[in-house]
């Protein structure tokens, strides 16, 4: 009796298991990575020159270095520009693959891999709309180093988090309402 017991407990909690892995794989991408959007956008009542300022002194902010940045005026006077930034380094050594699990949709998971570093890049595009206000666009990509495999570098898509606080940063160094969630 005790032996039909056991068994059927194990059959039961085989299908629980098999159920909830049925539920993850149902789980929508937005449900799993609450920050990711097609765009990461804000329009603010600011001078182009104190958003761009703003954006240099956020990318600072979070020890990353400038890797271009260029704006010119259009035919309408309208200021637009560019700042990019060097890849800024948030993981290295036995973290990286954790941070990967948080910053991105799909880390490429390599059998053996040996992950050395976890990088970001920032690229901001403002651009002064003859309102007076001023449009932002933060593009992230989320990219590492896998040195014992294949010793490449491998790029993939962002969840949306970090170009989200970039938002929230630039927000509060232009004294805007903010929400930042990340030290």
């Amino acid at each position: 009796m005790k032996s039909h017991y056991i068994i059927f407990s194990i059959i039961f909690l085989s299908i629980i298991n098999i159920m909830k892995a049925q539920d993850e794989e149902f789980t929508t991408e937005k449900e799993k990575f609450p920050y990711l959007k097609d765009k990461y956008e804000l329009t603010v009542d600011k001078p182009f020159d104190q958003v761009w300022e703003s954006a240099i002194k956020s990318i600072d902010e979070l020890n990353c270095m400038i890797a271009s940045k260029n704006s010119r005026q259009d035919d309408d006077g309208l200021y637009k520009g560019k700042i990019e930034s060097d890849f800024c380094i948030f993981a290295v050594g036995d973290t990286v693959w954790q941070n990967f699990k948080y910053y991105a949709v799909a880390p490429p998971f390599i059998r053996g891999g040996v992950w050395e570093t976890g990088r970001f890049q920032y690229k901001i595009i403002i651009k002064e709309e003859d309102n007076g206000q001023t449009y932002i666009r933060v593009i992230g990509e989320v990219s590492g180093h896998e040195t014992h495999v294949t010793d490449k570098v491998h790029f993939f898509k962002s969840n949306g988090f970090k170009e989200t606080m970039m938002l929230e940063r630039i927000k509060k160094n232009l004294g805007l309402p903010y929400d930042i969630k990340e030290g």
